[in-house]
This record gives C-alpha cells, sequence and structure tokens, in this order.
C-alpha cells in the first residue's frame, strides 16, 4: 500500500509527536518556514578596504554592522538620537518622553520599574533574535504573555462584572463541545463520519469540554467559587456562564490573544528591559556609533554613498562604498535625497502605525488581591480594552501598569490582537479624545472596570504616542494592507549603493525580528556586488 502524506504525518505524530510532526510538515513544505535569513557566510576579509554608512542604531542597523564587521567591513552608523535601539526603547527612571511638539514627561519610577514602549517580548520562534541575545551576553527571563487568572470584561457577561479569563474560555469550550455533541448523536455530521469516527469524536468531545454524557454543566478548569481546603469543607465550582451572554460579550480577541503564532509560549524579555538589547549591540560595536548625528541629505550613485548630517550643530559629511539605510520612511519622506521619484513616492506608500502605550506605577494590588502573574486582562470597551500586567519583579511592591496598548488611528489593516484592522486612516474613540489628560482619565477607567476600587493607586502616569516621537513619526510602517504592496516593491530595489532595511521590509513588520532578517538581506545583497 502506498503511503500517502496524510499517512505518513499520522505515523509521525504516533512516534515523535506534535514537535515532530510540525518538523516533518517544514520540510515537506506544508508550513511556511519561520524567521528564514538569507546573511550570507563570509570571510573574515571579505569586506577589508569597503566602508559601509549605516543609518540608524535601531536593530536592524545595529544587526548589520555586527554581521558586516565580523566580515572585514569598516562600518560607521549614524544615530539622530543619544541612545541605541530606535524603538526597541525602554522608558524607567530618568528617562524623558519628548514629542514633536515640545511636550516633555518626566519619568521618576522606583524600584527599577520600566515601560518598553516599543517591542515587550520576544517569541520563541524568533531565533535569530534569540541567537543575538545569547551571543551579546543579555540575560533573559520568561514573559509571562497569557494568565488564565486574569480578568474579561463585558457588560453583557455577568452583570458586567469581570470574571477570571479560566471562566470564559472554559465554559465556551464545554458549550461548543456539547453543540457537537448533539450534532453528532442526531446523526447531523453522519456524511462526514464513519460510525468509527463519530465514537471517537464523542470520546475527544467529552474530553475537550469536560462533559458529562455528553452536557456541559460546569468544570472545575474554569475555576471555584469555594475553593479547596481541608477538613469538611468541599468546594464548589463556579457556575458556568450563560451561553448568551458569552456569546453577545464575544471575548473572542482575549480568548484567542496567545493561539497567534506570534504571541504562542514561550515567549521572553531581556531582563531589565527590551534596550538591553541595544545596549548590548552598542557595547559590542564599540565606538562604531555616532549619536545625536541626525542625517540631513542622502546622495547616492552606482559607486558610492554620500551623507551629510549635523552634529554638534554643524553640517558634517560621510562618504562610504556602501549605505545601509533603516531610517523610518515617515523620516525619510522629510530627508533630502537624490532617490529616484518611484522611490521617493514609496516612503508614503505604507502607512506609518499610530501605536501607543500608557504605564502607570503602582502597588501591586493585582497580584495581592487577584493572584494574578502577568497576562493580560481584556474588556469591551471602545476607549482603552486591555490592562498588561508586568512580568518583572513579582511580589515586589511596585509594579509597572500597562493599561491601554493599542492604535490611536485605524491603519494596521487587522494585524492582529491589540490593533484594531481596517486601515481607514479615521482616529479610534481613544485617538479622538481630545486631551492627554482626557486619554489618561480613559486609561485610569479601564483599570477600575477591571478591579474596582483599586484605581486611585495609579500614579506617575507615562504616554507614549509614536506618530509624536522625534526621529520615529510613528511606530512601524504597515506592509500588509494590501495597498503597501507597490512601496514594498520599490524599497525592496537599491537606490545605487544605498539599500534600505527595517522591520517593514520583512514579514515580521513590527517585530525586532523582522528588522534582523531584513539587514541580513540588505547584506547578502551587498556582499553580492561586492563579488560581482
Amino acid at each position: 500500500m502506498s503511503l500517502t502524506r496524510r499517512v505518513f504525518l499520522e505515523r509521525i505524530a504516533q512516534i515523535g509527536g506534535y514537535a515532530a510532526t510540525f518538523s516533518s510538515m517544514q520540510i515537506l513544505g506544508l508550513l511556511p518556514a519561520v524567521g528564514q535569513t538569507s546573511l550570507p557566510a563570509l570571510a573574515a576579509d571579505f569586506g577589508r578596504g569597503k566602508k559601509v554608512l549605516i543609518l540608524g542604531a535601531g536593530i536592524a542597523g545595529l544587526s548589520a554592522a555586527y554581521e558586516l564587521r565580523k566580515a572585514g567591513f569598516d562600518c560607521t552608523i549614524l544615530e539622530a538620537r543619544s541612545r541605541p535601539g530606535g524603538r526597541s526603547w525602554s522608558v524607567r527612571d530618568g528617562s524623558v518622553v519628548e514629542f514633536t511638539d515640545g511636550t516633555k514627561q518626566a519619568c521618576s519610577w522606583s524600584n527599577g520599574g520600566y515601560l518598553n514602549a516599543g517591542p515587550a517580548r520576544i517569541p520563541s520562534i524568533h531565533t535569530h533574535l534569540l541567537d543575538y541575545c545569547h551571543e551579546l551576553g543579555v540575560p533573559l527571563e520568561v514573559e509571562v504573555n497569557a494568565s488564565r487568572s486574569a480578568l474579561m470584561q463585558a457588560p453583557e457577561l455577568n452583570g458586567g462584572k469581570p470574571v477570571e479569563q479560566r471562566q470564559v474560555i472554559h465554559d465556551t469550550r464545554g458549550y461548543l463541545a456539547e453543540l457537537l455533541a448533539k450534532a453528532v448523536s442526531k446523526h447531523a455530521l453522519d456524511a462526514e463520519l464513519t460510525g468509527e469516527d463519530r465514537a471517537r469524536m464523542m470520546a475527544f468531545l467529552e474530553q475537550f469540554g469536560d462533559l458529562d454524557s455528553g452536557t456541559y454543566t460546569g468544570t472545575m478548569r474554569a475555576g471555584f467559587t469555594t475553593p479547596r481546603g481541608a477538613g469538611p469543607s468541599k468546594a464548589v465550582l463556579h457556575q458556568p456562564l450563560k451561553l448568551s451572554e458569552l456569546l453577545a460579550a464575544d471575548m473572542s480577541k482575549g480568548e484567542f490573544y496567545e493561539e497567534q503564532i506570534d504571541w504562542q509560549a514561550t515567549m521572553f524579555q531581556p531582563v531589565g528591559g527590551m534596550d538591553r538589547i541595544p545596549y548590548g549591540f552598542a557595547k559590542a560595536l564599540g565606538g562604531m556609533i555616532q549619536y545625536d548625528s541626525p542625517v540631513t541629505e542622502i546622495t547616492t550613485s552606482e559607486t558610492g554613498v554620500t551623507v551629510a548630517y549635523s552634529r554638534a550643530g554643524t553640517t558634517q559629511m560621510a562618504k562610504a562604498d556602501f549605505c545601509i539605510c533603516t531610517m523610518p520612511i515617515s523620516v525619510l519622506a522629510q530627508t533630502k535625497n537624490n532617490f529616484s521619484p518611484e522611490t521617493k513616492q514609496a516612503f508614503t506608500g505604507m502607512p506609518m502605525t499610530a501605536l501607543y502605550k500608557i504605564a502607570w506605577e503602582s502597588p501591586r494590588f493585582w497580584e495581592k488581591q487577584n493572584r494574578i502573574y502577568g497576562g493580560i486582562s481584556f474588556l469591551k470597551s471602545p476607549l482603552v480594552d486591555l490592562v498588561w500586567y508586568p512580568t518583572d519583579k513579582m511580589f515586589s511592591p511596585t509594579g509597572v501598569l500597562v493599561a491601554g496598548f493599542a492604535s490611536e488611528r485605524d491603519d494596521t489593516g487587522g494585524l492582529g490582537p491589540g490593533l484594531p484592522g481596517g486601515g481607514s486612516g479615521k482616529a479610534t474613540p481613544f485617538g479622538a479624545l481630545p486631551t492627554v489628560q482626557a486619554k489618561l482619565d480613559a486609561s485610569r477607567a479601564a483599570v477600575e472596570t477591571l478591579h474596582p476600587g483599586c484605581s486611585h493607586q495609579l500614579t506617575k502616569p507615562i504616554y507614549v504616542n509614536w506618530t509624536k516621537i522625534p526621529y520615529s513619526l510613528g511606530c512601524f510602517a504597515n506592509n500588509h494592507l494590501p495597498t503597501s504592496d507597490a512601496a514594498y516593491a520599490v524599497l525592496e530595489k537599491p537606490q545605487g549603493r544605498t539599500y534600505f532595511a527595517g522591520d517593514y521590509l520583512s514579514h515580521l513588520v513590527g517585530w525586532q525580528e523582522g528588522a534582523i532578517l531584513s539587514g541580513h538581506h540588505a547584506i547578502a545583497r551587498i556582499a553580492q556586488q561586492v563579488r560581482g
């Protein structure tokens, strides 16, 4: 008998389980490979005598410089800010958040608390970033991205009172299992299932939904109203939430949050803040980075690149054989250059996402009162719909609570959890709030809804609006919209000896892994040109 792919995979699963099956499917081309790099293996003297200018000390520029130096290239990084990292930025005690309109917020959090204003977690499948952390000696810890003890709240559910995520998730599963079990029992699926399959399906559904003879009556998985104890007392399970309320509430964003490929456990974070990674690169690169050096003009040709930049109030010039430009396209659109008209137009062909975060210092009432240790709570609100609990320094006196993380504009095209989709360009209800104080009030109100009586403990707010951060002018360029395809194709092409790189030129947009892979791709094309 011939061995079909399905039978082959079934046998692999029986022998090696999920991991073996997943690997086999990738080998067979049945799953897309994650994080493919085009970084070539280059000799240590490959780039000897060749100079590369790298514009921007974000993760794309830093990782590119790190690899180019290994291959003997002479690299200089020009960075407009006084720090490395770009969006990989941690706000902590002593930080100043300055907007393009001149407003400033000084951070004075205690106990080593910090806000990762940009990227805040590292998926286990982002292997190149994890490998760089290991190589640079950046210590990592587990980031708790989901907790069943966290809360969900909607006006239609449980009288508007928050419930634990375990209730919503397992009651939903129980009801779905019961409905499917009824359909199987009534032979509604006979066309799809053999008699043997029906029996197997019923056995599976009993376990999947924790059914009692085909009926969902509640489950220990959803938790207790009276917990297990000693002596004569008996535990009492939560009464199942009503199916009609679960459907009306539609908490699917929170229920499926950790199912997204880049949000699945295990997640990591650098100990002490995400900026430990760019500072790790900066330490390894030594004096290669010139800070406080915003680029003012780029002139590229088929033989080299000349870049003008401002430093200490004067204009200076730098020349190189090649250039890797990692500046945000929102900034490039305002920078003088001799690029083609198509390239200049492409700088505005991908909308910059208007993401924001609001964070507060607070005593850890979520740990003491709710026993929530990390993870995210979700609520149905048009303004602020999530509260993100810190993973670092659990059980310490205070922590930094993120109450609000989304876009202020409908510009993300459905990128994933936490990000509204559609790409209409209109302000979200939160973005339409008229003042910063109104936005802080909405953030505090979300915490109060989830944790009644606790929002008064929130202090020292920090609000980061990426559209107003100098040298960023947006969080990341959204290449997921169909209208972004043309710009992506244009910016993939070099302009003379200038190559563009950044997460927006990868299929991991918004992630540091994407920035790294894009930098690797630029190196591969430079290496090809050197060989040629």
